[in-house]
């Protein structure tokens, strides 16, 4: 059994409908302290979407393989984990890092 070093949510556990604006569901996980992981590259060219990032100090990584298979998704996640928490653990929110498809991060915002 995979145990997972932290604790995953997803829109749809927490009954966010696909419809729900991103800023409306942003300022609800800023709030909680939560970190954003989506293939969804578009925040910071979204006035509300990055208003509600930067007000409730949100952590957000674009995952590289939106169009990939989940296996793909998940290795490049796990590939880049220690990246991630480093990031996480050291640098004060709010910010935006892009993971390349080189698991690379670039920092956005």
């Amino acid at each position: 059994m995979l145990r997972c070093p932290f604790e995953v949510k997803s829109h749809y556990s927490e009954g966010f409908a696909d419809s729900k604006p991103d800023d409306e569901w942003l300022n609800i996980v800023g709030q909680k302290g939560w970190i954003v992981c989506s293939h969804d590259a578009k925040w910071q060219s979204e006035s509300a979407a990055l208003k509600a990032i930067q007000q409730h100090k949100v952590g957000c990584f674009y995952l590289h393989g939106a169009n990939s298979i989940s296996f793909f998704k998940l290795k490049s996640l796990v590939h880049n984990y220690d990246k991630i928490k480093k990031v996480c653990d050291n640098e004060k929110r709010p910010f935006i890092y892009r993971v390349t498809a080189a698991n690379r991060l670039k920092r956005i915002l």
